[in-house]
């Protein structure tokens, strides 16, 4: 996998069920933290995902789209389960890359391996 340049990648942890009621509640959490830190790239951290239908996945690619169109760049890291199980059912690993382990999508970024922080987060 390619390695993009940034000075650190800003950690988005998601959590508990993501499906019609909170995608769109997700979506804004990604494109927040994003819009927070001026470093340009996002991890968006699935392991504590409880489940995840199609309405997440579509929150998923339109921040990808959007953090995209800034000249940023997005990966996914350590999908649960259930989010696994939805990601490759819709074969989203054809199109964003996908980190089995956070510190795996950390180091995709130079200078990323040790920033687990949101901006911002408390």
């Amino acid at each position: 996998m390619e390695r993009f340049p940034c000075g650190g990648p800003t950690l988005v942890p998601v959590e508990g069920e993501i499906d019609i009621a909170t995608a769109d509640a997700m979506r804004e959490l990604i494109l927040l933290a994003a819009e927070r830190d001026p470093r340009g790239c996002v991890v968006v951290d699935l392991s504590r995902v409880d489940f995840f239908d199609a309405s997440g996945v579509r929150a998923l690619l339109a921040a990808y789209r959007e953090l995209t169109a800034q000249g940023r760049h997005m990966v996914l890291a350590e999908p649960s389960a259930p989010a696994r199980r939805t990601l490759d059912a819709l074969r989203i690993h054809d199109l964003l890359d996908i980190y089995p382990m956070v510190e795996m999508a950390l180091s995709h970024f130079p200078g990323g391996a040790n920033d687990r922080s949101v901006p911002g987060g408390d």
